[in-house]
């Protein structure tokens, strides 16, 4: 992949073309796209891949505690993904110029545009059902199971990868020196997902594919300028330019599960006063 710090182009004032990219991201978003649409070919032919790549990894489990467990701690706990992830974006913030912060920023918050994107495919698209409801696989169960397998709608793509991989992918284009690392260890942390029956193979590709596309489509000159004008007030109003970084890098290294996890419970409490009628009348007293 051609790496965008080595050329960063002219800077955020010399940008000619409202709706133009610089030619590393216009070729990444490009190469994205047609990961994506690839992935979700290979959906469509699950013998080919997602089986027998899915249940070779499922047979692993139950076999180990160990293994289990560090399966179960990668994918329930976001301190060694969302987190290490926000820590690397962080460190790029304080090591690059305005610029290349003004990127950081927009692809941050596309970061999270992708994940938004993720969940709406999943119930769009009419793929295939987690690997532990799906009778081909033959679900080995393992010792230690995460509260996500009660999801039944479809797990095309992934949503956690999006949002994850989006990172990634500021911190690549950042130039960090820990890129690569973080690189090897997001795909052992998310590969979690297909051991323990959240996701094939496929449906991390589309995920990866789905936040690196979101990222690039964020340089974009336009999405940029406004960008820029969020970041005017890092000079203008630094306290609270910082207080909201702050709490929205915690959001993101999160996923938004505390917003998340409360709407869930608000909707479930409308659903049931609207199924129990002495709570509707109480209610109307």
């Amino acid at each position: 992949m051609w790496d965008p710090k080595v050329q960063r182009g002219p800077s955020l004032t010399t940008y000619h073309s409202r709706f133009a990219y610089d030619p590393p991201y216009g070729t990444n978003l490009a190469i994205s796209c047609a990961i994506f649409f690839s992935a979700f070919v290979i959906t469509l032919a699950p013998t080919l891949f997602d089986l027998p790549l899915t249940i070779l990894f499922n047979s692993l489990a139950g076999r180990s505690a160990v293994l289990d467990l560090l399966f179960y701690t990668f994918d329930s706990s976001y301190t060694f993904s969302g987190a290490i992830l926000m820590a690397l974006i962080w460190g790029c913030w304080l090591g690059n110029d305005q610029p290349m912060r003004t990127r950081i920023l927009a692809g941050s918050i596309a970061s999270f545009a992708a994940g938004i994107a993720s969940r709406r495919l999943q119930h769009g698209l009419p793929t295939h059902l987690r690997p532990f409801y799906d009778q081909a696989v033959h679900f080995h169960h393992p010792l230690y199971m995460s509260h996500w397998a009660l999801n039944t709608w479809y797990s095309f793509p992934s949503d956690h990868v999006a949002v994850f991989s989006g990172l990634l992918t500021v911190i690549w284009f950042s130039g960090s020196q820990f890129r690569l690392p973080a690189l090897l260890w997001l795909i052992l942390v998310e590969s979690s997902r297909t051991y323990e029956g959240a996701h094939f193979p496929s449906d991390l590709l589309g995920g990866a594919a789905l936040g690196c596309a979101f990222v690039w489509a964020s340089q974009n000159h336009a999405v940029l300028r406004l960008s820029r004008r969020f970041m005017a007030f890092e000079v203008s109003a630094p306290a609270l330019f910082y207080i909201g970084a702050f709490f929205i890098s915690f959001q993101l290294a999160t996923l938004f599960t505390d917003f998340r996890n409360a709407g869930s419970a608000i909707l479930q409490l409308r659903h049931h006063e609207a199924s129990t009628p002495g709570l509707q009348s109480a209610g109307s007293e």
